[in-house]
């Protein structure tokens, strides 16, 4: 095996809302253990001098929404009608910043260090106001409401904005899953086992739904783990990672993505693909699209697929000719992909033995557009090389990417490409990531 280049980082917490590229569900490690708290001693907003127009270009963003960010372990707001910007933290270590569905509350992770993944979920307004604690390991937002599904080895809480937490199921509850209409959440369990054969044990997949309190085992997965990846566009099943026993180097490198109607007694098995959320999005017409192909190294046998996950068909499209296809972003109406197109190293290759050839990879990553159906592929030149993480605008004229470690957004038609923000202090140090896959999640884009 090639020596590595680089420490291999698992990005495991590399979990934040679309609107990043990343996930949609954010986890820390540990939390008070109260349903709410409204102390914020050190949460209390402030001006700052560390932005300036030397990282921070307030005019290219104008109209584009609204952008939280987090600048040397602080959280900011960028308010896109006015230019605006707002420090909404004073100490400690943002992490994982996630948007409620009307923007007007930030959900975070708030640590004493950079390097800690020790942290406690913490709500504030957008204005800096009536920052507090909340219950909680990991949280997503509902799609429809300011409440968070917050979970954690002691259960899953639902967590108004402001008012009091409910505790909804008690123990270990894992990857907590909004319906599209708010009205339900799916989460999984490891029903109780043998701890002298612990390889043995089952998962279920529950769906809770919140009017009335009823759950529902949905499946039982035998001597296997379930990763909950996503509902279905129109709620009418879920999508799931089927992780044979639960062992953590078969979800390196990737796992069966399983289709389950509610109510059947079996789910279809789309396809095989690395646990990435980010890399799962639905389009308007029902449509999933997703990276697909197995082996943890991101520049090898990984393409776009469009698939039906209720007719459980699946349909890869072409890739750039030698390259891998990845980071895809789908436009709010579902007719264009954005991408990544990088080089197809070949599952040979398993690190860097020196830094030129880690660059060079890098340097192969270049953003590229084509049509939902595979056609009319084209990459934008003048976007840079190095790309990561491109995020289509909500009207589909622009995309907002990562490159040379700094925010940036181009035209769609490739015209007048700017830096937004950055370089982030600290995104430099870590080039190789898991297998080449990086995940940037100190930023979140909200779009009206």
């Amino acid at each position: 095996m090639v020596k590595l280049l680089t420490r291999l980082i698992i990005v495991s917490l590399c979990l934040v809302t679309t609107l990043t590229g990343c996930e949609s569900t954010q986890m820390a490690q540990k939390s008070n253990d109260n349903g709410n708290s409204s102390t914020n001693s050190n949460q209390s907003p402030n001006t700052t001098s560390i932005l300036s127009s030397m990282n921070l270009n307030t005019q290219v963003f104008k109209n584009q929404g609204d952008l939280a960010f987090v600048w040397q372990g602080l959280l900011y707001v960028l308010d896109g009608k006015t230019g605006e910007v707002k420090q909404l933290t004073n100490s400690g270590d943002v992490q994982h910043p996630a948007w409620s569905h009307d923007g007007e509350w930030i959900a975070y992770i708030s640590t004493n260090s950079p390097n800690n993944n020790s942290g406690q979920i913490w709500i504030v307004r957008r204005d800096g106001q009536n920052a507090h604690q909340v219950e909680g390991q990991s949280f997503s937002w509902s799609p429809t409401s300011d409440v968070l599904a917050a979970s954690g080895t002691n259960g899953l809480w639902l967590v108004p904005v402001e008012g009091k937490a409910k505790l909804e199921i008690k123990g270990l509850v894992s990857y907590p899953s909004w319906s599209p209409d708010g009205k339900s959440i799916a989460y999984s369990v490891t029903l109780p086992f043998d701890k002298n054969n612990s390889e043995k044990r089952n998962d279920a997949l529950y769906t809770l739904t919140l009017n009335s309190g009823n759950t529902v085992r949905q499946t039982t997965a035998s001597n296997a783990g379930i990763q909950i990846a996503r509902w279905w566009p129109n709620g009418d099943g879920l999508l799931y990672w089927s992780d044979p026993l639960h062992s953590a180097s078969l979800a390196a490198d990737g796992l069966g993505l399983m289709s389950l109607r509610l109510g059947d007694k079996e789910a279809k098995l789309l396809t095989t693909s690395l646990t990435y959320r980010s890399w799962l999005s639905v389009s308007p017409q029902g449509q999933l699209l997703a990276v697909t192909g197995g082996g943890r190294v991101v520049w090898a046998q990984k393409t776009l697929s469009i698939i039906n996950v209720e007719a459980g068909t699946t349909r890869e499209l072409p890739n750039p000719e030698g390259d891998v296809a990845i980071d895809p972003s789908l436009s709010k109406d579902g007719n264009n992909i954005a991408f990544v197109s990088a080089k197809n190293l070949g599952n040979s290759v398993w690190g860097f033995s020196k830094p030129e050839e880690l660059a060079n990879w890098i340097a192969s990553r270049t953003l590229w557009i084509e049509n939902v159906n595979g056609s009319g592929a084209h990459s934008l030149k003048v976007a840079g090389t190095g790309v990561y993480q491109p995020v289509w605008s909500k009207d589909g004229t622009r995309i907002m990417y990562v490159r040379d470690n700094s925010l940036w957004i181009i035209g769609a038609n490739g015209e007048n490409p700017e830096k937004i923000l950055g370089p982030f202090p600290g995104w430099e140090k870590d080039q190789f990531g898991f297998y080449g896959d990086i995940c940037h999640d100190d930023f979140t884009w909200f779009q009206p």
